[in-house]
């Protein structure tokens, strides 16, 4: 299907959701966002003034031709960015300036590759970048001028298709970093996101029922059916929460999970979503968010260790 309303009330920026964007098979299981609209992209919000910058995620190519796939940027500005060429290879440029292509790469058409760019952003001789697909360094560079902005970070990302429908592209398993931090500061490899969803109630579920006999069977869709199931309240402190099954195959291997809680106010009064973790007996209450629109949006809390700090 195509995710009308969906992505952008995630991402702060997009184009061509209401026209050719589609949700369809994953890498791994699961969905990937197709981009098959000319000129399509999702960016991400401003997310960091750290220098460094890491992006991981899969792709597969429909066809291979010219096609700017991944950009940082400087708020407009953009910045270090990532294209495909029509030999397979990919050209790493600083805006509009070429630094390198890779060679002998021999990407295909219709194959997942994981990819991942780290940059260093600072004016020469500061400025140093790092491509890897599948784990392996395909070009990197250091001593050089890696800043097109003003600013010596990039604060956002963008996913792109290219000008033409011809070389569309598909995309999975995303993740952003930057350099700060004991944890999650570097390449993090090949990973693979998996969504997981509520499967039970626990005992505090005092939010009320739109329908039904459980309070998890209403927000549990792999698509988010807004107002034909819900839960609700209108009294501060209250709070739901629900069980999730185990990941064990990859439990050795987290690095993080995030939460999204798709929401809105249904009133002339303003609200705040307070995201809460629990393991075990240890319960972990996150910022305070303003929700701020009577449309839905999505509300995500980052968490890179459990909720007893682990």
């Amino acid at each position: 299907p195509d995710p009308v309303g969906i992505v952008e009330r995630k991402y702060s920026t997009d184009t061509g959701t209401s026209s050719n964007w589609y949700i369809t098979a994953g890498r791994l299981g699961g969905y990937s966002l197709y981009m098959s609209y000319t000129g399509a992209y999702m960016q991400s919000p401003s997310l960091t003034v750290n220098a460094t910058m890491v992006v991981g995620f899969a792709v597969k190519f429909k066809a291979l031709g010219t096609n700017t796939f991944l950009s940082l940027y400087d708020g407009t500005t953009q910045g270090m960015n990532l294209r495909l060429t029509a030999g397979g290879e990919v050209a790493i440029y600083r805006g509009g300036t070429l630094l390198e292509t890779t060679s002998g790469l021999g990407l295909t058409a219709g194959a997942w590759y994981f990819i991942e760019f780290k940059v260093l952003c600072a004016n020469s001789p500061g400025g140093t970048y790092e491509l890897r697909v599948g784990g392996v360094d395909v070009a990197s560079d250091s001593g050089l001028d890696t800043q097109a902005g003003s600013n010596a970070y990039h604060d956002r990302f963008r996913l792109s298709n290219s000008a033409s429908s011809t070389y569309t592209a598909s995309f999975d398993d995303l993740y952003c970093l930057d350099g700060s931090g004991a944890v999650n500061n570097d390449f993090l490899g090949n990973m693979r996101v998996i969504a997981i969803r509520p499967d039970a109630d626990t005992a505090a579920n005092a939010w009320t029922r739109s329908s039904g006999a459980e309070n998890y069977d209403l927000v549990n869709e792999d698509i988010c059916d807004d107002d034909t199931g819900y839960v609700e309240s209108a009294v501060s402190t209250t709070t739901d929460l629900y069980d999730y099954d185990a990941v064990a195959s990859i439990a050795d291997s987290i690095k993080g999970i995030q939460i999204n809680t798709v929401c809105r106010e249904t009133d002339a009064n303003s609200f705040s979503l307070v995201t809460v973790s629990k393991l075990g007996a240890t319960q972990s209450n996150g910022a305070a968010a303003a929700i701020g629109t009577t449309n839905y949006v999505t509300k995500t809390r980052l968490m890179e260790t459990d909720p007893a700090g682990n």
